[in-house]
């Protein structure tokens, strides 16, 4: 998973929402698109913070304030 850009890993993520919010597959499949929904949800939210952390560091380098408050 951690091979998939953010852009990637959305764009997969909103498929399988819309699978399962059109109702038409299985329970068992359901869970199994669900649990790879949550990798793909965490893969974003860190690939989410790992960008924060780079654009905070450079405002303090280039010393700038933090306007995220």
């Amino acid at each position: 998973m951690s091979e998939k850009s953010f852009e990637q890993a959305l764009v997969e993520l909103e498929q399988l929402v819309k699978e399962l919010e059109n109702g038409d597959i299985e329970l068992n499949e359901a869970v199994k698109k669900y649990n790879e929904g949550m990798k793909l949800s965490a893969h974003c939210h860190e690939l989410l913070q790992e960008a924060e952390e780079v654009i905070v560091k450079l405002m303090k380098d280039d010393k700038l304030e933090d306007f995220t408050e």
